[in-house]
């Protein structure tokens, strides 16, 4: 099985919903959000990850996609996940970015309009 992006674009935001399964595409996935958001002019990206199957191992690769100076904001509902955030958010700095995590849209959404 392989992978979808659903793509929004909310005022300065884009958001790439990423669903089923990144087997070793996790930096494809990145490239093309990456693209999506250079396109569209993008300043900053909220990635939602819950429909995606195989997340854990690759939430550092999704932040790739990030470009230097701009905000990330990854939507994940699982839990279990918070104690990984740390490398996610170091990757992020090494980029120049920020990324924090949101369960909440709304919330994500918030952050990245400040």
């Amino acid at each position: 099985m392989g992978y979808r992006i659903e793509y929004a674009v909310m005022g300065p935001v884009l958001l790439a919903r990423v669903s089923g399964f990144t087997s070793d595409n996790g930096p494809v996935i990145a490239r093309e959000i990456r693209e999506e958001a250079k396109r569209a002019a993008i300043k900053h990206l909220m990635i939602d990850v819950r429909g995606l199957v195989d997340r854990l191992g690759n939430l550092s690769t999704l932040v790739s996609a990030a470009a230097p100076n701009q905000r990330i904001a990854i939507i994940d509902d699982n839990y279990d996940h918070a104690r990984y955030q740390p490398f996610a958010e170091e990757e992020a700095r090494r980029r120049n970015a920020k990324l924090r995590y949101f369960a909440d849209a709304r919330e994500a959404l918030a952050w990245l309009g400040d």
